[in-house]
C-alpha cells in the first residue's frame, strides 16, 4: 500500500466521509433516543395510518416494541443503505476514473509504484473508510443502548446485522470501483456506479410492496438483508457473510487487474 496516496485520498474525500457518517449518526442517535415500549407502540399505530405499500417499501412493517427489532426495521430498510451508497458512488469515482479523466493519473504513474499498487491502495481506502463509517455507527448504537436501555438490545444479533449490511455494501463498492477502473470517462463511471447501486436499493423497496412483486428481490443484493432471518438464523448469517465478502473480493481483484492491463487516455 502507498501510504502517501492513502493520506491524499483521505485529505480529498474526508468531507463526504464526515458528512455521510454524520447523517448516519444523526439517524442512529435519534432512533435509539426516541425508543421506549410506549412510544414504539404509538409509532406502530401511526404507521398503520400510512399506505401499506409505503410502509413495506421502507422496511417499517416490522417495527415492534423491543429494541433490536425496532432499530433493525427503522435503520436497515433504507437509511443504512442509501446514505452509504451515495458515499460509495462518489468516492469510488474520485479514486480512479476522475484521476484518469482529469489527467492527474499521469502524475501518479510517474511515481515508482506499479498500477497494481496504486489501484490496491485506492481500493483499501474505499473499503476501510466504508468500514470505519459503519463501525462508528454500530458502536454508537451499542453504547447508547447499553447506557439508556441496559439489557434490551441483543448486541450480538444487532452486530451481525451490521456486518451483513457491510458485506452487501462491500459488493456494491467493488462494483463501483470496477466501473471506475474500467472507464476513462468519469461521467460514465459515475453513471454506471450510481445506476446499479440505486437499482439495487429501489428493487429491494419495490419487492417489499406486495407479494406479487416479491420475485423482484432476487434482482437486488440488498434483499439478503432479511432482518428476521439474520436475528434468528446463525447458519444463514455465516453463508451470507462468506458469500458477500468472497464475491466483493473477487470483483475488487478483477477491477485492479483491469486497471493494470488497459490503456489509459492520459
Amino acid at each position: 500500500m502507498n501510504k502517501v496516496l492513502y493520506k491524499a485520498d483521505f485529505k480529498s474525500n474526508w468531507p463526504i466521509l464526515a458528512f455521510i457518517t454524520g447523517m448516519l449518526l444523526m439517524y442512529t442517535t435519534i432512533a435509539v433516543g426516541m425508543f421506549d415500549p410506549t412510544s414504539a407502540e404509538a409509532l406502530e399505530s401511526m404507521m398503520k395510518m400510512l399506505p401499506e405499500g409505503m410502509i413495506k417499501a421502507f422496511g417499517f412493517e416490522g417495527i415492534g416494541t423491543e429494541l433490536t427489532g425496532y432499530l433493525s426495521s427503522y435503520l436497515f430498510g433504507f437509511i443504512y443503505l442509501m446514505f452509504p451508497v451515495i458515499f460509495i458512488v462518489v468516492v469510488s469515482n474520485n479514486l480512479i476514473a476522475k484521476h484518469v479523466d482529469s489527467g492527474s493519473m499521469a502524475y501518479l504513474l510517474t511515481t515508482p509504484h506499479t498500477r497494481i499498487k496504486l489501484a490496491s491502495t485506492q481500493s483499501i481506502f474505499l473499503i476501510s473508510s466504508l468500514g470505519v463509517m459503519m463501525m462508528i455507527n454500530l458502536l454508537t448504537a451499542l453504547i447508547m443502548s447499553a447506557t439508556m436501555f441496559p439489557g434490551q438490545l441483543d448486541m450480538f444479533a444487532y452486530s451481525i446485522l451490521n456486518f451483513i449490511t457491510f458485506g452487501c455494501l462491500y459488493v456494491i463498492s467493488a462494483l463501483s470501483f470496477f466501473f471506475s477502473c474500467f472507464f476513462n470517462d468519469s461521467k460514465k463511471s459515475l453513471s454506471f456506479s450510481a445506476g446499479i447501486a440505486i437499482f439495487f436499493v429501489v428493487i429491494k423497496m419495490v419487492s417489499g410492496i406486495s407479494q406479487d412483486l416479491s420475485f423482484l428481490k432476487y434482482l437486488s443484493i440488498f434483499s439478503i438483508i432479511n432482518t428476521d432471518k439474520i436475528l434468528t438464523d446463525g447458519a444463514y448469517n455465516l453463508v451470507v457473510l462468506l458469500t458477500t465478502l468472497g464475491l466483493g473480493s473477487l470483483i475488487y481483484l478483477g477491477a485492479i487487474l483491469v486497471f493494470d492491463k488497459r490503456s489509459l487516455n492520459i
